[in-house]
């Protein structure tokens, strides 16, 4: 077997496996209309079922599902059909107080005349094999979401 042969049969095995980690992956999009069940269906178990008050109606109350890992809340009408989505903020304000403690603690980085254009240099073969490493993930059954990537003057 040629090298030109292995490389094509090495990148259409890559397509296939990323075609089907993307076709794996929740959709978890909620759209108004939707049932409890449907609702479930979509974004898995919620995260808090309660009541709350309804907002047209004195006195009645609706059903509200919440979901903390995407940050979605779902209202349901009177005639359990999603009436309304609102985004919910979870533990912002811990995470941007830990991220200037690690900032401030962290030793700032200097450059490297060697180092530092390598990392530029090879940061698409980083990036690939960190979306390839993803895709396994999400074959395996891992989770499916997009992977963060670090800025391409880092090194490691």
């Amino acid at each position: 077997m040629t090298l030109r042969t292995f490389l094509a049969r090495a990148a259409v095995g890559m397509l296939a496996l990323f075609a089907v980690a993307c076709s794996a992956m929740k959709s978890g999009a909620l759209t108004t209309g939707m049932t409890p069940v449907q609702a479930v269906n979509a974004m898995g178990q919620p995260d808090l079922k309660d009541s709350i008050p309804d907002p047209n109606h004195s006195g009645a109350s609706v059903l509200r599902y919440v979901w903390l890992e995407p940050g979605k809340a779902a209202i349901f009408g009177s005639d359990q059909r999603l009436a309304s989505i609102q985004d919910v903020e979870t533990n912002t304000k811990q995470r941007v107080e830990l991220q200037a403690r690690a900032e401030a603690a962290a030793p700032p980085q200097q450059f490297d005349p060697l180092e530092t254009p390598l990392n530029y240099l090879f940061f698409p073969v980083k990036a690939g094999l960190i979306y390839f490493g993803a895709g396994l993930n999400c074959v395996g059954g891992g989770a499916c979401q997009q992977p963060q990537l670090p800025s391409p003057g880092s090194a490691g």
